[in-house]
C-alpha cells in the first residue's frame, strides 16, 4: 500500500510541473514575457513548514478537487510573486513593481487583488487542462478563495496553520527582467484519502525502468508523466498553417438553410454561399479533393492567411477614450455617437479599465427602456449618474501588436471576453480587436460572401 501511495504523490508532482509549465505559457503569450518555472523540491512535509519559505505577504489561491484527487489543496506565490504577476496583468511600470517586490505592504498588495485574482483563475485554468489530459479520472478544478496576507498570522488562513502532513511541491518562478520568486503547490494528506487502493486510476502512466536517467534513483528532477515526447517548438504562425492544411480538406464548406436566413441583415450580407453543384455534375470524388491543391479562392486558404495575421494589422486604431470620473451617460453617449460596443478607461493614455455595452446595460435600470417607460421614477434616472469607475472592467487583458488572430481567437475562448486592447511593450494602447473584427474578416475570407457595412455594436439608446 505504501507503494502505491509513493506512485500516487510522485503523479501529482509530476501533473503539478506541467500545471506551472501550462502557466507559464500561458501567460507568455497572453502579455508577451519570457516566463519560466523549474522544480526545486518535492517532499511530505508539515504544511506549517512552509512559514519558512513564505515569511513575507503571500497570496494562497485555495482550490477545491474533484475526481482523482477529492478536496482542497492551495496555490502559493510569495511577495515577489504576488506584485510581479499582479503588475505585469495591470501593466505597471517596471520600477514601481520592483518597489513592490521590496518593500510592498497589505495595503498595497491589496490594491493589486483583482490581478491576484485574476492570475489564480489563469493558474487553476491551466492546471485544471493539464490534468484533464493527464489525469485518468480526474473532473475538474475550482478555485474558491484568493487569500491576501500573511497565512501564518492568527488572521490568516487555519488549514496553513497546522502540523498535518501534506504533499509539498516547491518551484522558482522567472519572469523577464525581475528578479525570480517561490511558487508552491500543497496537498493535504486528505486529497489522497481512498485513492490509495486504485491502481487502475495511474495505469496510463508508466514508470520508468528502475537505474534509468528518468527513475527517482538516477537523479531525475521528476517523473515522466507525459505519453508522448514534445514536439520541436515552432512559431504560432506555422502551427496555425500546419493545422489548418491538416484539417481543412476534409471539412466541408458550410451552408446556411433557407429557414435560417432570416437572421442575416440583408443590408448587411449580400449574398448567400456559392450552392452545392447537382450530384453527377462533375464533383471529383472526395480522395482526389485531398490529393488536390486547394484553389486560390477557396476558403480555406484565406483563413490559413487570417489566422496568421497579426493584431497589428486588423485592430482598429482610433479608441474611444472616457475619464474614470465620467458618467454612464457620458459613456453611452459615446457608444452612440461612435457606434461602439466599447470604450476604454484611463487618463493619460494609462489604461485602467474597459466599458462594454454589457456593463452599461447591466448598470442602468430597466425601467429606462423605452416599454418599461410608465413604471420610470426619479430613481432609475440616477443610475444614468452612475461613474464609470465603478462598473468598468478590471484588470485589462490586453495582447501585443504581433500576436496573430489565432491567439486572438484561443484568448477570447479560453478568458472570455469580446474584446481586447493591443498594447505596445511599454503599456501605450495602440488598437482595439473585438469579435466583430475577426467574424468580418473571416467572412471576408470566404470569397463566396459579399459583405459590407458595418454591424450596430452600441447599446440601444434610452429614453
Amino acid at each position: 500500500m505504501a507503494t502505491v501511495a509513493t506512485d500516487i504523490t510522485t503523479c501529482v508532482a509530476g501533473w503539478s510541473d506541467g500545471g506551472f509549465e501550462a502557466f507559464c505559457d500561458d501567460i507568455a503569450g497572453m502579455f508577451g514575457v519570457d516566463m519560466q518555472c523549474e522544480r526545486r523540491q518535492a517532499a511530505v512535509a508539515p504544511i506549517r513548514s512552509l512559514r519558512e519559505r513564505f515569511k513575507k505577504l503571500t497570496a494562497v489561491h485555495v482550490v477545491r478537487a474533484e475526481g482523482t484527487l477529492e478536496g482542497t489543496f492551495h496555490l502559493l506565490l510569495d511577495q515577489a510573486g504576488l506584485f510581479i504577476l499582479g503588475g505585469v496583468i495591470v501593466m505597471l511600470p517596471e520600477p514601481r513593481i520592483l518597489e513592490g517586490i521590496k518593500q510592498g505592504s497589505l495595503r498595497d498588495a491589496e490594491s493589486l487583488q483583482d490581478a491576484a485574482r485574476e492570475a489564480g483563475n489563469l493558474l487553476v485554468g491551466s492546471w485544471d487542462r493539464v490534468f484533464r489530459q493527464d489525469c485518468q479520472g480526474h473532473k475538474h478544478f475550482l478555485k474558491t478563495d484568493t487569500f491576501i496576507g500573511k497565512p501564518w498570522d492568527n488572521s490568516g488562513l487555519a488549514d496553513l496553520q497546522t502540523d498535518e502532513e501534506a504533499l509539498i511541491v516547491t518551484y522558482e518562478m522567472t519572469i523577464e527582467p525581475y528578479p525570480s520568486f517561490t511558487c508552491a503547490a500543497v496537498f493535504p494528506k486528505a486529497v489522497f484519502a481512498g485513492r490509495g487502493d486504485r491502481e487502475t486510476v495511474f495505469a496510463a502512466q508508466p514508470g520508468p525502468a528502475a537505474g534509468s536517467p528518468e527513475s527517482p534513483g538516477g537523479g531525475a528532477k521528476r517523473p515522466v508523466v507525459r505519453e508522448s515526447a514534445p514536439e520541436a517548438p515552432c512559431t504560432a504562425q506555422e502551427e496555425t498553417r500546419r493545422l489548418v492544411e491538416e484539417r481543412s480538406p476534409s471539412i466541408p464548406a458550410p451552408s446556411i438553410p433557407a429557414s435560417d436566413s432570416m437572421f442575416l441583415d440583408p443590408a448587411y450580407v449580400l449574398a448567400q454561399p456559392r450552392s452545392e453543384p447537382p450530384e453527377g455534375a462533375g464533383r471529383k470524388p472526395a480522395t482526389d479533393d485531398r490529393a488536390a491543391p486547394l484553389p486560390a479562392a477557396a476558403p480555406a486558404a484565406g483563413l490559413t492567411e487570417l489566422l496568421a495575421t497579426p493584431a497589428a494589422q486588423i485592430m482598429q486604431k482610433e479608441v474611444v477614450w472616457a475619464d474614470p470620473e465620467d458618467t454612464v451617460q457620458d459613456v453611452i453617449a459615446r457608444m452612440q455617437q461612435h457606434n461602439i460596443g466599447y470604450v476604454l478607461v484611463g487618463r493619460d493614455g494609462k489604461l485602467e479599465g474597459l466599458v462594454s455595452s454589457s456593463n452599461i446595460l447591466g448598470a442602468v435600470s430597466v425601467y429606462l427602456r423605452p416599454m418599461f417607460a410608465k413604471w420610470r421614477r426619479p430613481e432609475d434616472d440616477a443610475t444614468l449618474g452612475v461613474k464609470v469607475k465603478w462598473i468598468m472592467s478590471r484588470p485589462v487583458r490586453t495582447v501585443r501588436p504581433e500576436a496573430t488572430v489565432a491567439m486572438l481567437i484561443e484568448s477570447m475562448r479560453r478568458c472570455g471576453g469580446r474584446c481586447l486592447p493591443v498594447a505596445a511593450t511599454d503599456g501605450t494602447v495602440c488598437g482595439l480587436v473585438t469579435v466583430f473584427d475577426i467574424l468580418l474578416r473571416l467572412l471576408a475570407a470566404d470569397k463566396s460572401f459579399a459583405w459590407q457595412g458595418q454591424p450596430p455594436q452600441a447599446p440601444a439608446l434610452l429614453l
